[in-house]
């Protein structure tokens, strides 16, 4: 019974986990998102000591979730976060497999787990028809399919290694069976692979090559090719020690394959394209034949057998450089590009210090030519696709720069603003992969490329400004729109590759040289912090990953340690003027109902006051320098009207959040009190109530919407002092309550007239149609509407014997030490 209890435990942690996925219940709240994260945890941990149990359960809900009849974008969307789940539960369990699985686990369970990822990777690759932001999580389900398979085969090798031979003897000439076998060979890039499978699996393809179709054996050099560069990535100790120690046995099963792939493709340019990075890859696997083509070249002799490999450099060599003359063949030329760029950036993983090994030799032969066709010549010449082109250019630049860091002629052309679109995202993919790939010892940093901030700024804000095309021939419009829709997608990826550029690194954003003057530099950090801003508002319906980066970055460019470099000369006053204006004009679209995801923008919102209050515990003896300008009391009103205005949403994560949010702004007050003779009632008059409201927000029970607004209407009845904040909250809700009251008041009759009234409504009545014109289901909409209307009537009733029966005057803020005042959270 003792046994049975682990069991039965793990079983309901499984059921648990299965009960929550969003395709059964379909949420995404907080909550909900936190349930299954926890859930996921626990099953990691457990995977453990219950490795068989949990991985043969998580693969029957796999192969459940992909059984369940999928209908519409929410389902989709469902549907896709499940295995989404799924699959990175099972990648992490996998990763903490232990060493000692038996043979029976081994044989059962991976091979059950391998055969239903491999159905999923074929389920993703055909079903094209997600829409809308769906569709981009084909590729993210893709690559964690094959995450999951590189973690498979690090403990459960041999098991993943016999499929693929299995589907290397397949000798049918039937289209169905080769399209099978060409799928099975594609797991041959996921493995993982030390220098010794990568040895034997180079063997096996060698004695089977000869016996596969055409199309298979190109695949087949697709695949392998990328299996190197797994290695090389994920082993690059190993190979800078093949550079002083080779591999005798791998060097001649490198060259037999080798030499096997030169004659297939001989007479076609086209095989060329698809063989010569393969082969590439092969030679650079065997130092010695390398140091014999160098030799050669620099007037050595040679052998038979050396010739064929110099041969092929020659090729490559000639193809770069009669490309200007217009003698190279397209195809070739392309063939020759790909594999050149491949030996500059397997170059980058010997040790610079080793400069006389022969691969760095060969390489200062190529590398200029190929700058010149990529970067330096008007007209492209990669006929590849835009997704292609652009990743291979970017592995060029990251190449170059680990190359010669302090060459930047290609730099130069990138940030041109003049030059095409595509060299500017090729230049902040660059940055961000070299910034985010962790390094190797002799790999230069992104600090060399510092000095181009204010240039990689200006990218960013004209990005951002950049206008749309106007003015076209009405006969052309059609062309246009679809064109302009392009440019949009082209503008929005963009500016979202460089916001994640800001969360990698904000220093590469903020940097300015030291001749600048303080005020220059702050004017600089404000420019980029107002873009961000007005990311937030366009980007929260048309690109919504755009809008959590942007919003990401913000709060990365709010941590203590970088808020001091605003302006490091003031950084106080700089403190205070940005990060107002930010709260400022944030607060003002969460109040116009501008922004969609009011409730993310409420928590970002809570995570910038942290941050904040961080920055003032750091500094608490200046807190108050620069606090008493008229932008920094503005600010702190909107932020009070916030609060108190999401106080009677329908949405209880956003309720309590607004809640515990008025006990950060008191924590502000403390802060800033603590070194001047004042207290925080002065800066703050409801400092107690609102502490209160703060501490409920921990302890209050939601039981229901209407037993969270009673508790939230006692304590509102508790405020004393009016504010600017909270009189202007009580205004702005009883406009939208009466906005609402006439809505009700004519209800049905008013829906006809929604249209032709709704220019002269107030925003939160706009927000209000709209929201309710998204919904199918009118009666449902309605309920929401009467019950909102309900908190709205409670909470103007609650806080209305603070608003209404106080004469309100202008409060006197007092005047604080090294220009220090009072904060607009109170009066």
């Amino acid at each position: 019974m003792a046994d049975r209890k682990p069991g039965e435990w793990v079983h309901s942690l499984l059921m648990r986990f299965d009960s929550q996925l969003p395709i059964k219940t379909g949420l995404h709240t907080n909550q909900s998102l936190q349930n299954v994260e926890m859930n996921k945890q626990c099953l990691i941990r457990v995977s453990k000591y219950k490795f068989a149990l949990v991985i043969s359960e998580l693969t029957k809900i796999l192969q459940q979730v992909d059984q369940m009849p999928v209908y519409g974008l929410d389902a989709e969307r469902n549907f896709c976060h499940s295995q989404f789940i799924i699959l990175d539960t099972l990648e992490k369990c996998l990763n903490s497999q232990p060493k000692e699985t038996s043979r029976l686990d081994e044989a059962i369970l991976v091979k059950n787990l391998l055969q239903e990822i491999c159905r999923v990777r074929k389920l993703v690759l055909n079903f094209m028809t997600l829409t809308g932001e769906n569709s981009k999580m084909n590729n993210e389900l893709l690559f964690l399919a094959s995450r999951v398979i590189y973690a498979l085969s690090m403990n459960n090798f041999n098991t993943v290694f016999n499929r693929i031979l299995s589907s290397l003897n397949i000798t049918s000439s039937d289209q169905e069976d080769a399209d099978y076998q060409i799928s099975e060979l594609e797991l041959i890039q996921y493995l993982s692979m030390d220098l010794h499978r990568l040895s034997r699996l180079i063997a096996e393809i060698y004695q089977r090559f000869k016996g596969l179709k055409k199309n298979a054996y190109l695949a087949l050099a697709n695949f392998l090719e990328r299996a190197i560069w797994n290695w090389l990535e994920n082993f690059p100790q190993e190979f800078e020690d093949l550079q002083t120690r080779p591999n005798e046995e791998l060097a001649d099963r490198c060259e037999k394959l080798f030499d096997l792939l030169t004659p297939l493709c001989s007479d076609s340019n086209r095989r060329k394209a698809q063989t010569w990075p393969l082969q590439v890859m092969l030679l650079i696997l065997c130092p010695k034949i390398l140091e014999e083509i160098n030799n050669a070249e620099n007037g050595a002799p040679f052998s038979s057998s050396t010739a064929k490999k110099k041969t092929f450099f020659d090729d490559i060599k000639r193809a770069l450089a009669t490309q200007s003359h217009s003698s190279t063949k397209p195809v070739l030329l392309e063939a020759a590009i790909l594999a050149t760029v491949n030996m500059c950036k397997s170059s980058c993983y010997i040790n610079i210090n080793d400069r006389n090994n022969a691969l760095f030799s060969i390489v200062q032969r190529v590398i200029t030519d190929l700058k010149t066709i990529l970067f330096l010549q008007s007209k492209p010449v990669i006929r590849t696709t835009h997704i292609e082109s652009e990743h291979l250019l970017t592995e060029f630049f990251v190449t170059c720069f680990r190359i010669t860091p302090h060459n930047n002629e290609i730099l130069k052309v990138c940030l041109n603003l003049q030059s095409p679109p595509t060299f500017h995202s090729v230049l902040v993919s660059s940055l961000y992969k070299i910034i985010t790939q962790p390094r190797l010892p002799w790999w230069p940093k992104i600090s060399n490329l510092y000095s181009k901030s204010t240039e990689i700024r200006n990218m960013f804000l004209e990005t951002l400004n950049r206008p749309p095309r106007l003015g076209q021939p009405r006969s052309v419009i059609p062309r246009i729109r679809e064109k302009a829709d392009g440019d949009l997608t082209a503008k929005h990826s963009l500016l979202l590759n460089m916001v994640r550029l800001i969360n990698a690194d904000p220093i590469l954003m903020l940097h300015n040289p030291p001749c600048r003057s303080g005020r220059e530099v702050q004017l600089s950090t404000l420019e980029l912090m107002n873009g961000l801003v007005d990311i937030l508002q366009f980007s929260s319906l048309v690109c919504p990953d755009l809008m959590h980066e942007s919003m990401q970055a913000l709060l990365t460019l709010h941590q203590p340690h970088i808020i001091e470099l605003w302006n490091p000369v003031e950084p106080m006053i700089c403190f205070w003027d940005i990060s107002s204006h930010v709260l400022y004009t944030v607060s003002q679209k969460l109040i116009q109902r501008q922004i969609a995801n009011y409730g993310d923008l409420l928590r970002w919102l809570k995570d910038i006051l942290i941050c904040r209050n961080a920055f003032l515990e750091k500094h608490k003896e200046l807190a108050n320098v620069g606090s008493n300008e008229n932008l920094c009391r503005q600010a702190l009103i909107k932020l009070e009207m916030v609060f108190f205005m999401y106080l009677w949403s329908l949405d209880i994560e956003a309720v309590l959040t607004a809640m515990s949010c008025f006990g950060l702004l008191c924590q502000e007050a403390e802060l800033r009190s603590l070194y001047d003779d004042i207290m925080p009632l002065t800066l703050m008059p409801n400092y107690d109530i609102y502490l209160e409201i703060a501490q409920s927000s921990q302890t209050i029970l939601t039981t229901g919407r209407a037993h969270l607004q009673k508790q939230i209407m006692m304590l509102l009845r508790k405020v004393l002092y009016p504010t600017p904040g909270n009189i202007q909250a009580w205004e702005e809700t009883f406009m939208n309550w009466k906005s609402t009251t006439n809505y009700l008041v004519g209800y049905p009759k008013v829906k006809s007239d929604e249209s032709s009234d709704a220019s002269s409504t107030s925003a939160y009545h706009k927000s209000m149609l709209k929201r309710r014109h998204s919904h199918q289901n009118t009666d449902h909409e309605l309920e929401d509407i009467l019950n909102e209307w309900v908190n709205q009537t409670g909470f103007l009733a609650a806080l209305g014997s603070v608003t209404l029966h106080f004469n309100y005057a202008p409060i006197r803020y007092p005047q604080l030490p090294g220009g220090g005042g009072g904060g607009g959270g109170g009066g």
